[in-house]
């Protein structure tokens, strides 16, 4: 019975605290490929410590990017 009422305490005060920040859209400190909005290049993004991602770059001209899973990092190759 005491274990349920410090969960429902717990509970309490994370809804009442208004700095809890929202779910994260991504995982900080991860990367993808991505397009670059205003010149539509290829390149990748960043997701940053909110859990937004962020475009970082672009690929050099006649490259692409191409994700590589096994080390979570993308990269710019000739295309």
């Amino acid at each position: 019975m005491k274990v349920l009422a410090v969960v429902l305490a717990l509970a309490a005060t994370a809804l009442a605290n208004p700095h809890t920040p929202p779910p994260a859209k991504c995982t900080p400190a991860t990367y993808a490929c991505a397009t670059n909005p205003t010149t539509n290049v290829p390149g990748w993004k960043v997701c940053d410590v909110m859990g937004t991602w962020i475009y970082a770059g672009d690929c050099p001209p006649n490259t692409i990017c191409k994700f590589l899973a096994i080390n979570g990092s993308p990269y710019c190759i000739p295309k």
